[in-house]
């Protein structure tokens, strides 16, 4: 993603490279860190600086967790994360196990949806690392919405509207 960060002064930077991922935790930058980047297309978006799993793709739908003992992050599916009510975020790009990157939390994000997604609610889907909006019990988003249908801006992907989402939680 094109997404670009100015001046952080907190992290003694001049900039960031979102897209970038480092085979250990950089220097200055923890787990759980967020900042704040802009594109021209997309405008303003939150991201937070996390561990990568196996198989984690740009656009992937990820589950974290953060503790001192180190943070957590699986590739969602409604199996691993119905109601959970887990935070979540979505990659920046591919970020293997063993390795860090950045994962996006607010703004307008480029997520990966399976075929038949439309524009509106965000859900869990059985394919890892994908949503789309097909009802499925305790597997909503909160605090996300798919803006365009599957498809638009490429195959396979929408645009979303983010704000810190998490997956919905038990209901008794």
């Amino acid at each position: 993603m094109p997404f670009k960060t100015s001046y952080n002064s907190g992290l003694g930077q001049p900039s960031i490279n979102l897209a970038g991922v480092t085979l250990a935790s950089e220097n200055k930058i923890v787990a759980g860190t967020i900042l704040k980047g802009f594109d021209d297309l997309l405008g303003e978006g939150e991201f937070i600086y996390l561990p990568g799993a196996a198989n984690v793709a740009a656009g992937d739908c990820v589950l974290y967790d953060l503790n001192p003992a180190g943070a957590t992050v699986t590739r969602h599916t409604n199996a691993t994360g119905s109601n959970s009510g887990r935070p979540v975020a979505f990659a920046v790009s591919a970020v293997p196990a063993g390795s860090f990157g950045w994962y996006q939390i607010a703004g307008c994000a480029i997520v990966n949806t399976v075929a038949g997604t439309a524009a509106g609610v965000m859900m869990g889907t059985a394919t890892a690392g994908a949503v789309g909006n097909t009802a499925d019990a305790g597997d909503q988003i909160l605090g996300a919405r798919i803006s365009t249908a599957v498809g638009t801006p490429a195959a396979g992907q929408s645009y979303a509207t983010l704000n810190r989402p998490y997956v919905q939680g038990q209901i008794t």
